[in-house]
């Protein structure tokens, strides 16, 4: 078919007063083909597609180069051509890359093969057939990057509602894209559109450098969840900013592929939000749990916590108000039941009518006491728990702080005591905690061994070990020797390898040193001093707090990381 095309193309430029250009537009005049059929082409014939979705260099661009220069083309192309455009040829399911290769080659070389292209010719099926067929193309090789796909999906749904006329939902451009041969969930064409809305204006050098649909998806999470909180929050604070303004300043610190990681702009956004949204309930911790992905997918499945109550101070009485008195019942009249001894009458007790109230009692008057009535009586005691997720506490009603709290707590000590969760609990006198004197700092210890439930995973466990102990090396004066590590199988911190002798007693801790060595006398040295009782210990009373907690974090930690291997093994 070819070689009859260019007999004729031939013939004709041979024809008496008829220059090139005239005969050109008389083979352009021709109709299109109807049916798909072979061409040969030049490069000054074709054009690349202008909806293209690939923007970028293709990363496979010099080995494909390669091939072309020794083979030639592998496949042929598919071309088509507008009938209401420009007289060239465009290419209908992929192909830019090979066409950008052969004008390089055919000006390097000079070579005929690379001017002159065999092409398979199609009838013109419309620009969104078109760009579904590039991106179908490219999603088998796996050419395009997350955020070229992004944007070519984008690009359908602007060709689509031109075609309608109308907005095109995300699930219609779903079952569109799956008919035409691309096929495509709801749930990915909407992150799609949110990575374009929200994080491309602001990390545009990340995305355009490789950047996945892994690590985009968490940090649109972030954004979802971050949301939920500011609408319960903002009304109250009324913030000068919205959320996208902070979430768009954290991905801006972040647009550059070698400093991204995704725990530090997790760390650097929560910093953001509470600086634009200083509310007493949302510290760091609340917004870390807030951020938590596995915490997102509890309340999915279980449904959102329920509220705190709310705690109501007791009512104060006014002074010199006296106390109201429930009203008193009287007997209706009955004198045939009365008795010759009390003269009290019997009968029903009843509220109608207005019975006369009862004369009052002068404050001269002492009551009668029963001397036996109070014989035996244990005052009301009750544990109650902490909706703050604090210790239990011993409340009650006792009579003379002199006269019952020495048999009150007698009664009750911290081995006798248990809760309905099977833990003991410690006597009344413990409910303010004996190392509150440690409550400062990066981590906060008011209690050496009790783990919150919403931080007893590796992750959270990770997060207290490593602040404790920079406080701890810090304290020391040597915090450059330890660094962050969130190795599954880790402590959630490192020590250097050419640390002091300071810094190896905490690599002993760690286990990270060979044959989980430890210094036992280093450990003495820094708790009690040496065996001279006039040597002090290195530790004062706060580090001593925090070493302990340390233990105590670590111990759990290491106890949750054996649990995960052995379920590793039996799966």
């Amino acid at each position: 078919m070819s070689k009859i095309r260019n007999l004729n193309l031939g013939a004709a430029m041979l024809q008496r007063g008829k220059s090139s250009a005239q005969v050109f537009d008389t083979v352009h005049s021709e109709p299109l083909p109807v049916s798909e059929m072979a061409m040969v082409l030049t490069l000054d014939q074709l054009r690349p597609n202008p909806d293209n979705p690939r923007k970028g260099r293709n990363p496979r661009f010099d080995e494909i180069k390669a091939s072309v220069r020794a083979r030639g083309l592998d496949s042929i192309p598919k071309v088509t051509r507008d009938p209401d455009g420009e007289d060239i040829y465009i290419f209908s399911d992929g192909g830019n890359t090979r066409y950008q290769i052969l004008c390089e080659l055919w000006q390097e070389t000079g070579d005929e093969q690379f001017y002159r292209v065999h092409t398979i010719f199609k009838p013109w099926p419309g620009r969104l057939k078109c760009l579904v067929g590039h991106l179908a193309e490219n999603e088998v090789r796996g050419d395009l990057t997350y955020i070229e796909k992004a944007f070519g999906v984008h690009k359908a749904r602007v060709i689509y509602e031109e075609q309608l006329g109308r907005t095109v939902t995300l699930r219609e451009l779903s079952e569109l894209l799956g008919s035409e041969g691309y096929p495509i969930d709801y749930s990915s064409v909407s992150r799609m559109e949110d990575t374009l809305d929200y994080l491309y204006p602001h990390m545009p050098r990340l995305l355009e450098g490789g950047m996945s649909r892994g690590q985009a998806t968490p940090l649109l999470s972030l954004r979802s969840s971050a949301m939920k909180v500011w609408k319960s929050f903002s009304s109250d604070v009324k913030p000068n900013c919205t959320l996208d303004d902070v979430f768009g300043a954290a991905c801006r610190v972040f647009d550059e592929p070698d400093s991204y990681a995704l725990d530090v702009f997790r760390d650097e956004f929560i910093g953001q939000l509470l600086n634009a949204l200083p509310h007493p309930s949302l510290n760091y911790d609340r917004w870390l749990i807030e951020l938590d992905p596995r915490e997102q997918k509890r309340r999915e499945q279980f449904g959102e916590p329920p509220p705190l109550p709310e705690l109501t101070p007791p009512i104060e009485r006014p002074a010199g108000r006296e106390r109201t008195e429930p009203p008193v019942t009287h007997l209706p009249a009955d004198t045939t039941s009365e008795s010759p001894v009390t003269n009290l009458r019997s009968g029903t007790l009843t509220t109608s009518g207005h019975p006369e109230p009862a004369p009052e009692l002068s404050d001269s008057i002492a009551m009668p006491e029963y001397e036996g009535a109070n014989v035996g009586r244990v005052p009301r005691r009750e544990v109650q728990n902490d909706h703050l997720d604090g210790r239990q506490v011993i409340t009650g009603e006792s009579g003379s702080a002199d006269d019952n709290a020495g048999s009150v707590l007698s009664d009750f000590s911290a081995g006798t005591l248990v809760s309905a969760f099977g833990e003991q609990l410690e006597s009344p006198s413990a409910a303010v905690s004996s190392v509150a004197f440690a409550a400062t700092g990066l981590e906060p210890v008011n209690d050496i061994w009790h783990i919150p439930a919403l931080q007893d995973d590796t992750e959270h466990l990770q997060d207290m070990a490593f602040r404790l102990v920079f406080e701890i090396e810090e304290a020391m004066g040597c915090p450059d020797c330890v660094r962050e590590d969130k190795h599954p199988t880790s402590v959630g911190f490192s020590v250097s390898a050419n640390a002091g002798e300071f810094s190896l007693f905490l690599a002993g801790l760690s286990g990270s040193l060979p044959n989980g060595q430890l210094n036992m006398f280093m450990f003495c040295l820094n708790f009690f001093g040496s065996q001279h009782p006039t040597d002090t210990p290195v530790f004062d009373d706060i580090t001593v707090v925090k070493t302990m907690r340390l233990i105590r974090v670590i111990r759990r930690l290491r106890e949750l990381q054996r649990l995960a291997a052995k379920g590793g093994d039996n799966d």
